[in-house]
């Protein structure tokens, strides 16, 4: 496992042609950035590592969720690392009310045994609502640098920028 990795995510909304926002929220609540989502939209979120990569296990919210390898096989040696994806749905989510937040929990594994936490902010709106939900800026994605901590087999986020 290299000690030092860079890892984007990025979401968009499963039809590809419309993606989802965001805003800056200072220091009012637990993150700076805060993710816009309409609930029972299914979403794609993607993972690209670098340098390349294995994720065995991704949970969201609790939850095992299948990853597809979309590019960089695992014989491959891409500057551009490995990228996975899997999809994400809000339905269930309950709205979020005004002056609230809810927390998206990704838990990552790596190869070796190798642990990531990341944590999304987001608020969550109704089926169809675009004078909220998509007030703000696109995201494009968003990059972390980080670090692991070899006395603990875990990865640490060190700098997080949202585009």
């Amino acid at each position: 496992m290299i000690p030092n990795l860079n890892m984007s995510i990025r979401i968009f909304k499963v039809d590809g042609a419309t993606p989802i926002h965001m805003k800056p929220d200072g220091k009012r609540f637990q993150q700076a950035f805060t993710l816009k989502l309409n609930k029972d939209t299914d979403h794609v979120m993607a993972f690209n590592l670098r340098p390349a990569t294995c994720i065995r296990k991704l949970m969201v919210n609790g939850e095992l969720h299948k990853l597809e390898l979309v590019k960089g096989k695992a014989n491959d040696e891409e500057m551009d690392g490995r990228t996975y994806r899997t999809l994400f749905t809000t339905k269930g989510f309950e709205l979020t009310k005004s002056g609230k937040r809810r927390e998206i929990l990704i838990l990552i594994e790596l190869e070796n045994g190798v642990y990531m936490k990341v944590t999304l902010q987001c608020k969550v709106y109704a089926p169809g609502d675009k004078s909220h939900a998509q007030w703000g800026d696109k995201l494009s994605m968003i990059d972390m640098n980080c670090s692991l901590d070899p006395a603990h087999n875990y990865i640490t986020i060190l700098k997080e920028k949202y585009l």
